[in-house]
């Protein structure tokens, strides 16, 4: 067979060979050159005409690059020329270390806990040092913690030798958009090695036991290649171990300085490169909305989501004005990926439309504000402060202050729980009042993360919250996401007596009373049921109106309300900027609402003329007041003093009048009657030196299913004040939810209005009257 298959070979080779001693070789060059011109033209062709479309694209995938510019914004400024920044965009640092250089791990170590003590607890409070602490430390608590600088290095140190020890990849991100079906499913599986962190799907590496078949149970799941996830898992050693993220620009600077001089010691022989650090540290930038004072303003501000968009406060109120455009740029590469056609992007050519806004805050008053309702609500372990201050001037809003508050650089800490402990909160039915508490339920439930596991939790009833036999949870800073609303515009709330020289000013702007009238009080009055009935003994018998309202008697405002008209009350409590919104510009302001003036019943009368039965917010008594201060005209309240857009035009708020509510003569003898009040009873004794001030306080109850708590921990201590008398520079209303220490005005409200006071007054060089009579020492 193979001699007959040569044998036909042979043939063939013959006859080839006659054909080519019969033509010229130049024939068969020529020939061949032909066919492959052809087949070039035709390719040539193919590429730019038939399918040119096809391979164009082909061309640009492997050769252009585009590279989308990072989102950012543009800025809020306080009104202070110093620390004015309240919201920027920068590029934040990340720092990790590389643990498998083999340089100075020892003078590493003492490097890194100077920095961590830096990032975490130098200049701060004790609260804030150990909230973030916990953050480095990963855990929830810090028994028997000590708030000095050796013992908190001490542990620093302790978690970065393990850290700079390590050796092996033991914690290793598979994915973090994962679905809900496939957590199940994976939980299902109950491997040691893996486990979920709310939508994150971590690996261990080196727990991995049986290897091909958990890591094709893992791919089935995942819809992914088994060979690609066994790549994913493999054991391997760690070149990345995160130690700080955000790293602040100061310590940026610092560790920046110390590589720098390091390696130019280096250079210059100075220091032997085994006793160097640098090459251990990473740093990976990243664009981030910094608020460079945390905590200050937070609600005002509101925060950012992982897509740069706004939430709450200006953030979201102005978020397209405040937002870049997204915008990319493209750029063609060869084959060796060198730059070919770089972009050339001119500065006129990028999309650019934004604005930066400045507030009316000041930044000073604000801090001194939130400093206090921090260290007071700890004092008098209450639930919630509030402070507004205003210029009754111009009604631009000085300070908004609400407590508890968050962080806008870390606005998802707000979700974090704990267990209460009868330790912690030995008398639940009084601790937990009012406070954000939830119980396990396998039915009505919402799912949190506890101690890196998810749990079924609803929120509890005032009964299950008492109850000391139930397994209980509740937010760590109390109210979960409720801290983003700003309790200034958003909280309804019955002022109670603060709402007294509001009717006062109707009534005497009206004709109904004179300031030095009499009347008779016989301590009480009944209405319908029940009596309503005077606080104070001074209140009794024969006494004049600014006597009632000095001692805040209920019954001489059910007496003057017989006198009045309901459709002029109600009037009245329009003007002053009840029942409607400010329109100030933050997001969803509330306002109380009530039936129309036909339908009110003589015991809504009564009650709403002494400030029950009405609900408002903070800023609508602030604003009520500042009509009084400023002697008759309602404005605008406004926080936004200007927005400069990037063409170079600014647009500034003005003081806008809108409406005479009183008369400027009602108003003077109503500023005289608040002077009066407050040289007498408590308020002298917390009044500021030197200055004539105006004021009502009140402690109120809390409305709860159609009656009044009467319990402990069942009141709202208020504070309403403006400044000097004689020339009105500023309008606060405090205001303080629950407290457990005191409940009344004089213990509670009455404090943090006089620190706040004294140093308004001091900050803006307000001159004293050096005639006036000095209260009591602090």
């Amino acid at each position: 067979m193979i001699n007959k298959n040569l044998k036909i070979l042979k043939i063939y080779l013959e006859k080839f060979a006659k054909i080519f001693d019969k033509y010229p070789r130049e024939y068969f060059a020529f020939l061949f050159f032909l066919m492959f011109g052809l087949f070039l033209i035709y390719k040539v062709f193919d590429y730019t005409v038939l399918n040119y479309d096809f391979y164009k694209s082909m061309a640009d995938r492997q050769q252009k690059s585009e590279t989308a510019i990072p989102v950012t914004r543009w800025n809020i400024y306080s009104n202070n020329d110093m620390w004015k920044v309240l919201a920027t965009s920068v590029d934040l640092d990340d720092l990790a270390i590389d643990p498998k250089q083999v340089w100075d791990k020892a003078k590493l170590k003492v490097f890194l806990t100077d920095i961590v003590y830096k990032q975490t607890c130098y200049l701060k409070t004790e609260k804030s040092c150990v909230n973030d602490l916990s953050k480095f430390l990963h855990v929830l608590e810090l028994p028997d913690f000590k708030f000095e600088e050796a013992y908190i290095k001490w542990i620093i140190s302790a978690k970065l030798e393990n850290d700079i020890n390590k050796k092996k990849l033991t914690n290793l991100l598979i994915s973090d958009t994962l679905p809900q079906d496939q957590i199940e499913k994976i939980r299902s599986l109950n491997l040691p090695w893996i486990y979920v962190n709310w939508v994150n799907l971590y690996a261990n590496p080196e727990e991995i036991v049986d290897k091909n078949s958990e890591w094709e149970a893992i791919a089935k799941i995942l819809w992914d290649d088994k060979d690609k996830i066994a790549n994913l898992l493999r054991k391997r050693e760690i070149r990345f171990v995160p130690i700080i993220p955000k790293l602040s620009i100061s310590l940026y600077d610092e560790i920046n300085q110390k590589i720098s001089d390091e390696k130019e010691n280096i250079k210059r022989w100075i220091l032997e490169e085994a006793n160097s650090i640098w090459n251990f540290i990473i740093l990976t930038p990243t664009p981030q909305r910094f608020y460079p004072e945390r905590f200050l303003a937070a609600q005002v501000l509101g925060f950012l989501d992982n897509s740069w968009i706004g939430h709450y406060g200006i953030e979201w109120y102005f978020n397209d004005l405040l937002k870049w455009k997204q915008w990319s740029v493209t750029t063609r590469k060869d084959t060796m990926w060198r730059v070919i056609d770089p972009s050339n992007l001119k500065e006129e050519d990028i999309p650019v439309d934004w604005a930066n806004i400045a507030l009316t805050i000041d930044r000073n008053i604000q801090k001194k504000a939130e400093e206090e309702l921090e260290k007071w609500v700890n004092e008098f372990r209450a639930n919630k402060w509030s402070v507004t201050i205003m210029n009754p001037k111009t009604w631009e809003i000085i300070a908004m202050a609400s407590y508890p508050s968050f962080d806008p650089n870390e606005p998802g800490d707000v979700y974090e729980i704990e267990k209460v402990t009868n330790a912690k909160y030995p008398n639940p039915g009084i601790d937990l009042l009012g406070k954000t508490v939830l119980v396990e339920d396998s039915e009505k439930w919402d799912e949190l993360l506890y101690n890196n596991k998810k749990i079924k939790l609803r929120l509890a009833t005032r009964e299950e919250s008492a109850n000391p036999a139930l397994v209980r949870y509740k937010y760590v800073n109390d109210y979960g996401a409720w801290v983003y609303m700003n309790d200034t515009i958003q909280n309804l709330y019955e002022p109670g007596s603060i709402m007294k020289p509001v009717t006062v000013s109707a009534w005497i702007d009206s004709g109904e009373i004179r300031r030095y009238d009499l009347y008779n009080d016989p301590g009480y009055a009944e209405v319908w049921d029940f009596k309503i009935k005077n606080v104070s003994n001074n209140c009794i018998w024969l006494k004049t109106f600014q006597n009632a309202l000095n001692f805040s008697c209920n019954v001489w405002m059910l007496k003057i309300a017989d006198k009045m008209w309901k459709s002029l009350f109600s009037k009245y409590l329009y003007d002053f900027g009840f029942w409607k919104l400010t329109w100030i510009n933050l997001e969803w302001e509330r306002f109380g609402q009530i039936q129309p003036y036909e339908k009110w019943s003589r015991a809504q009368l009564f009650t709403t003329s002494f400030g029950q039965w009405i609900v408002t917010t903070p800023l609508e008594m602030a604003a009520a007041y500042s009509t009084i201060a400023n002697w008759w005209i309602y404005m605008q309240p406004y926080i936004v003093k200007s927005i400069t857009f990037d063409d170079g035009r600014v647009v500034e708020n003005k003081p806008n009048p809108v409406q005479r509510v009183i008369k400027e003569s009602t108003a003077k003898i109503v500023t005289d009657m608040l002077e009066e009040w407050g040289q007498i009873w408590f308020a002298k004794a917390w009044g500021v030196p030197g200055y004539n001030t105006c004021g009502k306080t009140w402690t109120s109850q809390i409305a709860y299913k159609g009656t009044y708590e009467k319990w402990a921990a069942t009141t709202i201590g208020s504070y309403a004040w403006f400044a000097p008398s004689e020339d009105p520079r500023f309008v606060m209303i405090v205001k303080l939810e629950r407290p457990r220490t005191s409940e009344y005005w004089e213990s509670t409200s009455a404090k943090i209005f006089w620190r706040i006071s004294a140093y308004i007054m001091d900050y803006y060089a307000i001159p004293k009257n050096e005639s006036l009579i000095k209260p009591k020492t602090k």
